[in-house]
């Protein structure tokens, strides 16, 4: 079996860890922000929309307007209970 030889310039390590400690601090900060959402009986839209990484226009146009998912509001603000988006999901599994 041949060995492949490439050079890599000594910057590559740095630049590399800076990468990787960037992306480990978003995925951080998104772990964060779900983990919160988990720990909610009920969601505000944007949440919603985060916890189940579907757009406002999927979340309101399709499921809630079109497919029926349950909202409640209070003084103007929607809200979506986990149970609800629990059981709206499991109603159209296949």
């Amino acid at each position: 079996m041949a060995n492949i030889s490439i050079p890599i310039p000594d910057t590559f390590q740095d630049d590399f860890k800076a990468m990787l400690s960037i992306a480990a601090k978003e995925a951080i900060a998104v772990a964060k922000q779900q983990e919160l959402n988990h720990g909610k009986d009920f969601m505000n839209i944007s949440e919603c929309c985060s916890y189940m990484n579907i757009s406002y226009a999927t979340l309101v146009g399709v499921w809630v307007k079109q497919l029926g998912l349950k909202t409640i509001v209070v003084q103007g603000k929607t809200y979506i209970s986990k149970q609800s988006l629990i059981e709206f999901l499991k109603s159209h599994e296949s």
